[in-house]
């Protein structure tokens, strides 16, 4: 997603850059960059007056700005058109266990490059950090920026949300309710993915929870299917935590259609 028009510089077509900017955006309104956007405007891209980039909100809008001057302590902008991402056909919550180290910097990462719309970051009984209040909240804003930096760089004008860690039981009060709800775990045998996918013939959301590296275990599976999950396999090959989970969603992005070229761009 994103645009992707590009300026001549020299007769040699460059891609402009693109930076996130939460606050309000607004077409022939300005903003201000400061700190590290500065930085990487004025001494990696050593831009000047008349330079073009791109900004994106991280809901779904782009807008395209031209640098009206740049101080050194701030650098004005002036937004001057804004495009919407298209619609996408289907939205995907990934709600993961806690993984060990930093493999969920690594997870956040991918599946924001594949289209996750939300990560839901939880606490099972075999994940092994155990997070003060504070460590979690710490957590929680790496993933956010790990995000934010991977939007930019594959062209999402959205970004992911990520959710503060839950536990078990506290996760599973908010999973949306409506959404097709899938549990892969090492103990089924019966239900494969393609199959489960049979059962929510129109499902446009989907909730797809992964355990830790030791698995769930069978209390919380169970809790789960009360809840309304369905368990499904990865087959007979045991997974890594961060492969299964970028596996699932390669899958169901294909499903649901959102790895189709976009009409008419």
């Amino acid at each position: 997603m994103g645009l992707l028009r590009a300026e001549k510089r020299d007769g040699a077509a460059l891609t402009l850059p693109r930076l996130y900017y939460p606050g309000p955006l607004t077409v022939g309104g300005r903003c201000r960059l400061v700190e590290a956007d500065l930085h990487y405007i004025r001494s990696v891209l050593r831009m000047k007056p008349g330079s073009r980039l791109f900004l994106f909100d991280g809901l779904g809008q782009e807008f395209s700005a031209v640098v009206e001057n740049i101080s050194a302590d701030q650098a004005l902008v002036e937004i001057v058109d804004k495009s919407a991402a298209p619609a996408r056909p289907a939205r995907i919550s990934l709600i993961q266990a806690l993984p060990k180290a930093q493999k969920m910097d690594f997870i956040v990462q991918k599946a924001t490059e594949l289209g996750i719309d939300e990560i839901r970051p939880f606490s099972s009984e075999r994940s092994i950090p155990a997070l003060t209040a504070e460590k979690a909240h710490q957590k929680t804003d790496r993933w956010r920026k790990i995000a934010r930096e991977a939007a930019k760089q594959c062209r999402r004008s959205d970004v992911p949300t990520i959710t503060e860690i839950q536990d078990f039981p506290e996760m599973l009060k908010t999973v949306e309710p409506e959404s097709a709800k899938m549990i892969f775990w090492e103990g089924e045998s019966r239900l494969g993915l393609k199959e489960a996918l049979q059962r929510f013939p129109q499902a446009r959301v989907f909730s797809i929870l992964v355990g830790p590296e030791g698995g769930l275990a069978a209390e919380e599976v169970e809790a789960a299917i009360a809840s309304g999950f369905v368990s499904v396999s990865l087959g007979k090959q045991i997974l890594k935590v961060e492969t299964a989970a970028i596996a699932i969603l390669a899958i169901l992005q294909y499903e649901a259609g959102l790895f189709e070229a976009s009409s008419g761009k």
